[in-house]
This record gives structure tokens, C-alpha cells and sequence, in this order.
């Protein structure tokens, strides 16, 4: 079997959508399965992608999501995808566009696409994105239908985004899989974890927006389980640096990890390792690959039941999803628990390693991607 990967960017670039792309490609490469790759973007697509934004914005007065949830944007990279697959001397068997709607819905090559989507636009719109005018919408949504319906295959990673196609686009389901997307980190040989009566309480996040990966509501946390305490708890953000006039103690920010760059991927390995709980108060989440790391290294994980979460945070199991209305208190509640039941604090971290191990990781996905494609 022959699949070429296709992306806007370059698929084996760990910057291309937050290395999820690179990550299929390399799962595919060791595997039995003869991978290409094809990269739609050129020198020129930069400065027309930027006019097109510009027109939108000034002229038109439209807020759009982006430049490939426009039409304009989607018959641009149709058109594109469909040059390079004609210039290809071999052709695949399939092709594989993760997060590609705008690559599929106008594309007129005689090909068997596979759309590998987090989320619908139907679900993204008023989640993800916000303020976007009904016209804008309603275009973003036709892209995705197109998308949809214009694929051999579709593979998703969470039942949200899984029954969003069932009733959304009342898709033959069929040519839909539910496949759980792995961790973008280098794999970690993880024994579960204990916290022998430790004295300091690790807490991390990994984050690049404040809002929306609730950091108020972890800082609250932290804040919370320090308040008449014998064990002092400290909190670590990676992806976000320290803002001016911050004083509040046992909070530490590392800026910025870049995955590309070795020695800053060792520096966020480390905050891995010395993590006892992995805390992040999404309040939109299409997947969330850093559960995926957290479950890799048995990290036990406190987070809110939102988007595709918990097909990555199994509640009461591999940690806890709440309730969107929940505070603060309950998640610190939560984390006492597990600091005061030692024994279901070490079954939880094992069953996040297991998790891992039977669901979370590119190597099952693979395997998984190639049996839905035999069948």
C-alpha cells in the first residue's frame, strides 16, 4: 500500500500542525506502508494568503476563521493539490490530508482522499472560533460538507468530532473510523508513579493561551492546595512566559518550548518526569495531544469534560474530566484525593501508562489507519 501525506505545510516538519502531521507521516514511514509526502505551500502562497486575509478584513468586512475556511482559500489549494498530483510519477494509493477540508473540497483529482480532521466546522464555530459572521460560517461549513463528502475515507480522532459527522453531516459512516490521535514526544518508558509521602507536589500545564487553556483556574488550584497545607504544591506552565507584576509564589512559567530544537525538547521532557499531576482547565479542546504525553509518562491528569477529552482523560480512571461549571475547588479536591489515597493515586498513573500503551500512541494509529483501509 502506497499513501502520500498531504499538507499545506511540510508533513515531516514538527512545526506543521503542531507536529500531529509529521508524527502520521513517520508512523506511516515505519510501518508496512510506502509513504510519500506532497507540500502545497510555495513562496508565492505566503504573500496571497496575507492579501487574501487583508481583502476580507478591509474590504469585504467579513471575519473569517482563516484563509482556508474561505472559498477563495479552498478552489486556491484545490487547484494546487491537484497540480502535484498530476506532476507525481507514482500515484498512491490514497492520500492523506490531516485537517484538510480546504485540500479535498475542490480538488478535482481522480484520487482516494483520506480526511483526518480534530473537529467539523459545525463544532468549531462558536467554540474554536468566535465572532465569525454568518456568511463566513455558512462558507466554512459548506468547505467541510464538500471536504466530507469528497473523501474515500475518513478517519477521526474522539467520538465528538465521530457523531458531529453522523448528525451534522448525516455521513454514511461507513468510510468513518474513530482512531485516537498518539503523543507528538518522543516515546518514554514509563513506570507507574507514587509519591512516597513527597513534601513538594508537582503540578504542570502546557498551554500557549491563557484564556482558553484555563490558567486563572490552575493558578486558583495551586493557590487553593497551598492554603493551610503540609505539603507545598508548585505549579509549572509550559508555553507561556511570566507576566509583568506576577507575584504569586510556588508558580513557575517556562516560556516557549520549542519540540524542533533538542535542548529545549529536553528541558520539557524533564517537566514530564517531574510532574505528579498534569492540570490543564481547557475550556475548548478538539483533542488535546499533551494528554496523550501526560498519560505516555503516567501522569495523572485533572481537566474539564469539554470537545474530545474524554477519549484522552478517562474520568475516574486515567484521571478526571469535570464539569465545565465546576471551580477551582473541585479540581483541587480532586487532587487531594489522589495526594491522600497513595494506592489510587498509583493506579491511576498505571492506567494512564496502559491507556498509552493500548490507545494513545502513533504506532496504534498506524496499524489502526491500515486495517480500516484493508477493509
Amino acid at each position: 500500500m502506497k499513501i502520500t501525506v498531504i499538507s499545506i505545510g511540510d508533513p515531516k516538519d514538527k512545526r506543521t500542525w503542531s507536529g500531529t502531521t509529521s508524527h502520521m507521516y513517520e508512523a506511516l514511514n515505519n510501518s508496512n506502508v510506502d509513504v510519500d509526502t506532497i507540500t502545497l505551500k510555495n513562496w508565492f502562497t505566503k504573500f496571497y494568503t496575507r492579501y487574501v486575509k487583508f481583502t476580507y478584513k478591509f474590504f469585504h468586512k467579513q471575519k473569517i476563521a482563516n484563509f482556508e475556511t474561505t472559498e477563495i482559500g479552498a478552489k486556491y489549494w484545490g487547484k494546487r493539490v491537484d497540480k502535484l498530483i498530476n506532476k507525481q510519477e507514482s500515484k498512491s494509493d490514497f492520500y492523506l490530508c490531516p485537517a484538510g477540508a480546504s485540500i479535498i473540497a475542490y480538488a478535482n483529482s481522480n484520487v482516494k482522499f483520506i480526511y483526518a480532521p480534530d473537529a467539523t466546522y459545525k463544532l468549531m464555530n462558536n467554540y474554536y472560533y468566535s465572532d465569525i459572521d454568518d456568511k463566513s460560517a455558512n462558507i466554512g461549513d459548506e468547505i467541510d460538507s464538500l471536504a466530507i463528502k469528497n473523501a474515500s475515507k475518513i478517519i477521526v480522532p474522539s467520538k465528538w468530532a465521530y457523531n458531529s459527522i453522523a448528525q451534522d453531516y448525516l455521513q454514511n459512516m461507513n468510510k468513518v473510523s474513530l482512531i485516537h490521535f498518539g503523543s507528538n514526544m518522543p516515546f518514554f518508558n514509563s513506570a507507574p508513579r507514587t509519591l512516597n509521602n513527597k513534601a513538594v507536589i508537582n503540578l504542570l500545564l502546557v498551554g500557549v493561551e491563557w484564556k482558553r487553556k484555563g490558567v486563572d483556574i490552575a493558578l486558583e488550584t495551586v493557590k487553593l492546595l497551598n492554603k493551610d497545607s503540609t505539603k507545598q504544591y508548585i505549579l509549572t506552565i509550559v508555553g507561556l512566559d511570566k507576566p509583568k507584576d506576577f507575584k504569586q509564589e510556588n508558580v513557575n512559567f517556562k516560556g516557549k518550548l520549542n519540540k524542533n530544537d533538542e535542548k529545549e525538547l529536553k528541558l520539557l521532557q524533564e517537566e514530564y518526569k517531574k510532574a505528579d499531576f498534569f492540570i490543564m482547565p481547557t475550556k475548548a479542546e478538539a483533542a488535546g495531544i499533551v494528554f496523550a504525553e501526560a498519560a505516555m509518562y503516567g501522569i495523572p491528569t485533572i481537566t474539564y469534560k469539554t470537545g474530545g477529552v474524554s477519549d484522552y482523560v478517562l474520568d475516574n480512571k486515567t484521571g478526571y474530566t469535570l464539569e465545565s461549571n465546576n471551580s477551582a475547588k473541585q479540581f483541587a479536591d480532586k487532587i487531594r484525593l489522589l495526594v491522600k489515597e497513595s494506592k489510587l493515586y498509583e493506579q491511576v498513573s498505571k492506567n494512564a501508562i496502559e491507556y498509552y500503551k493500548d490507545s494513545l500512541n502513533w504506532q496504534v494509529w498506524s496499524k489502526d489507519l491500515a486495517n480500516f483501509l484493508k477493509n
